[in-house]
């Protein structure tokens, strides 16, 4: 950290100086720094100091005494900075005693910017001058106050740290790690710290380290005080265990043998291919008269190699595969005794590869996506096409192998997401959990509904956001139910770009990025899909780009439900087209979940009695939350954006 490499005079824990002084540096002249920045003002007279430094002595031998200690204190320091200076019959805190960690954690608490105040947490190496004598009399009750609120006041802090830090459910877990061994060495019998600790694992989905925390406090509280934890920690352990995700559904097949092999014991270094379903990959065929870019065939034999890791079936070199690329898609089929084909084309006119994958005999096209294979965007293409088709391949072959159809679930069980679909249509909490419990019975009916697991995530980050973001659990709960429709359907897209938009939300910007980008090379014409991509555009700081795919979702969805001209007001006023923005909002059936947009944008526009008003709104269903909280709520990477929502929302009233 900077701030303590600049620091030279360090008081929390043992006390030392990080220069060399000339002798030893006095035990009283690291208590009297510590007085002067402990006081309120920063300076305290010189007859308080010898007062307290010397309570058994008469003030005339007390203020020598001080008059001493100061000599000694600036014969130590020979350097140009003081420790301590005079202000007529008042002692002041140098600019030196300042570079102290004392100092700094006084100081970074009170920021507003949450890595500053873990700093300050982190800081807190031990107590207040931790292996100084305190002496007796008045310095004694000195020593005992001054500790008791420099660790009420890391504690505290440590405690709304972990609550903010846990916020979106991904803190760095190693930072939990640290704060919580730093509140622990402060007072290592505090349930509340203890409580602190196991709620920001629970928010942060690490239930082994709950599990953990929890056991260390009990055995801490029957060793020293017979007692088990208090109710509010139990309380807290329930609401966890109630919020665990469930574990995304495991595919039941009829027959493993055949899949897996023989056992491991009877497999030869040179494992048999008998049974193994075999696949070919071919180049892609361009228009006539066209010749197929290096690059793009050597993405294909790239895929290839990668497929080449997987043991459930077998992949034909390129080499021979290539080799027969001519002729038509039956006679490879036959040629090289293959039950599975991936083939292409690149479309005319741009830079889009469309890949298929057929089951042979009948070349049924059982899987398709579309990716961007222009010269420039190669690289992200490599790495995306290799993944998703390796993953996508395996899936579908094993699938398939075993006659499990996934394409179409069972009547009722369409017919209740169908119904939960219809309640999406207009955005409200109550409508959002009644889309759910439908979304909910279509998964008691067939239990591998892909998009019946997406739908419910989307239902529960919706929820999440009208509730004030405060709520990790719910966070985590959606993004388990996202990662269960793409286990049971890495093929479909629906998966992928919901869980792009809970990524959005707990800031993991790059897997939003990455998940969309799949999402739209699987379904680059779904309308909901391209709007959340355009909304998470604009949050990135590339709100044009985001514009452009919103425009394109009204294209294909002229008549959309309410969250599109949501997400569209949330691009416009990222464009700074503030009056598009609240035209947008204006189509919407409810204004409920837009009132955060409603009262910045009017507010920037210097509307400012209308912006009051839907500020006052907001104060009654955010109640306590300032215009940095809210403005914060939305996942903007650029804190340009933070700052013009929260200037917007402070005209509007907002404190």
């Amino acid at each position: 950290m900077d701030a303590e490499r600049d620091m030279i005079v360090h008081l929390v824990g043992v006390p030392h100086m990080a220069k060399p002084t000339e002798g030893v540096f006095p035990a009283k002249g690291y208590i009297l720094i510590a007085m002067l920045l402990l006081a309120g003002s920063g300076r305290m007279s010189r007859q308080a100091v010898a007062a307290l430094l010397w309570d058994d002595a008469p003030e005339e031998k007390a203020l020598t005494n001080l008059r001493q200690l100061l000599v000694r204190i600036h014969r130590c320091w020979p350097y140009e900075e003081p420790l301590v200076e005079t202000s007529g019959s008042h002692l002041v805190a140098g600019p030196s005693a300042r570079r102290s960690d004392l100092a700094t954690i006084l100081a970074l608490q009170k920021s507003a910017v949450l890595a500053e105040r873990v700093q300050a947490v982190l800081l807190a190496k031990g107590d207040l001058l931790d292996t100084i004598d305190t002496g007796g009399g008045e310095l004694a009750q000195w020593f005992r106050g001054e500790r008791e609120r420099f660790r009420r006041l890391v504690l505290t802090l440590g405690a709304d740290v972990l609550l903010e830090m846990t916020r979106f459910g991904r803190a760095p877990e190693r930072e939990i790690d640290i704060i919580g061994e730093r509140m622990l060495a402060l007072e290592p019998e505090r349930e509340e710290s203890f409580r602190a600790l196991i709620e920001a694992y629970g928010r942060n989905g690490n239930i082994d380290a709950v599990n953990r925390t929890f056991d260390a406090l009990t055995n801490m509280l029957r060793r020293e005080f017979g007692s088990d934890p208090r109710p509010e920690t139990l309380a807290i352990i329930r609401r966890i265990a109630a919020s665990i995700p469930r574990p995304r559904p495991e595919l039941i097949f009829s027959d493993q043998d055949s899949l897996q092999g023989p056992p491991a014991s009877e497999v030869s270094a040179v494992r048999s291919l008998a049974g193994l379903p075999r696949v070919a990959l071919f180049p892609p065929m361009t228009v006539l008269g066209n010749q197929l870019h290096v690059l793009h065939r050597a993405l294909i034999e790239d895929v290839a190699n990668n497929l080449s890791r997987h043991r459930t079936f077998a992949v034909i070199a390129p080499y021979s595969s290539f080799e027969v690329a001519d002729a038509t898609e039956e006679e490879r089929a036959t040629r090289l005794k293959v039950q599975y084909a991936i083939s292409g084309y690149i479309l005319p006119g741009v830079d889009q590869l469309a890949l298929r994958l057929t089951r042979h005999p009948g070349a049924e096209i059982i899987w398709a996506a579309e990716y961007d294979v222009s010269v420039q965007r190669m690289p992200v293409t490599f790495r995306l096409v290799s993944r998703q088709i390796a993953s996508t391949l395996a899936q579908e072959i094993e699938r398939d192998q075993l006659d499990r159809v996934r394409a179409d679930p069972k009547p009722m069980a369409y017919r209740h997401y169908l119904e939960g679909q219809i309640k999406l249509q207009n955005f409200d909490l109550a409508r959002l959990r009644k889309a759910r419990s439908d979304f909910k019975q279509a998964l008691q009916i067939d239990k591998s509904f892909a998009p019946a697991h997406a739908r419910i995530a989307q239902t529960l980050y919706n929820e999440w956001l009208m509730l004030g973001g405060t709520d990790p659990y719910i966070l985590n709960q959606a993004k388990a139910e996202a990662n269960s429709a793409i286990s049971i359907d890495s093929g479909g897209g629906m998966g992928h770009w919901v869980d792009a938009v809970v990524a959005l939300h707990q800031r993991d910007f790059d897997h939003s990025m990455e998940r969309f980008r799949e999402a739209e090379a699987l379904n680059p014409h779904s309308a909901d899909m391209l709007v959340l991509y355009g909304d998470a555009l604009s949050h990135m700081g590339e709100a044009d780009a985001g514009w452009e795919r919103f425009q394109l979702s009204l294209a294909l969805n002229p008549f959309p439900p309410d969250f599109y001209w949501w997400c569209g007001a949330t691009i416009a006023c990222r464009q700074q087209n503030f009056t598009t923005a609240i035209d947008l909002c204006k189509n919407m059936s409810s204004d409920e979940s837009v009132l955060r947009i409603l009262a910045s944008c009017h507010g920037l526009l210097g509307n400012v009695a209308t912006a009051k008003q839907y500020g006052r709104r907001l104060a009654e269903m955010y109640p306590g939350m300032t215009a940095l909280d809210m403005a914060r709520l939305a996942p903007d990477k650029r804190q340009e954006d933070v700052a013009m929502m929260e200037r917007g929302l402070r005209t509007a009233g907002l404190s």
